[in-house]
């Protein structure tokens, strides 16, 4: 199966999960929640998800900057405001899914990921560092 269409099989589990997924994380600010790659931590640990996301910075370092990622992941000004951590996930999946149609991916250790989830990684290593 294509991860594509493994992406887009999972999108209603991922939503149902989500809402565990979120409060045992806790995330308390919009921050925390965009970078919370959801699909990702269901296949990886914190460590793993922190070493993709180091390994994204060190593939481009002009993003190495909380505020940079956050503009990056967030060019939605509602998205950036954050009221809403369910819109925020729904508005990154569907960042994500576009992603992989547009073929705007990068392979960071061995697996290939859209643009958006190596810099939730990212966003992720950033603050939990």
């Amino acid at each position: 199966m294509k991860r594509r269409n493994f992406i887009q099989l999972s999108t209603f589990a991922t939503a149902a999960l989500s809402f565990s997924l979120l409060y045992s994380c806790n995330p308390s600010s919009a921050e925390k929640a965009e970078a919370l790659p959801i699909f990702l931590s269901r296949l990886f640990d914190e460590n793993t998800i922190k070493d993709t996301g180091q390994a994204y910075l060190k593939k481009t370092p002009a993003e190495n900057n909380e505020n940079r990622l956050m503009q990056l992941l967030a060019d939605n000004k509602k998205i950036a405001i954050g009221e809403d951590e369910k819109a925020i996930h729904e508005y990154l999946n569907k960042k994500i899914k576009t992603d992989f149609e547009t073929g705007s991916t990068v392979m960071i250790k061995g697996w290939v990921l859209a643009v958006t989830e190596a810099r939730q990684c990212a966003l992720f290593s950033l603050i939990k560092g």
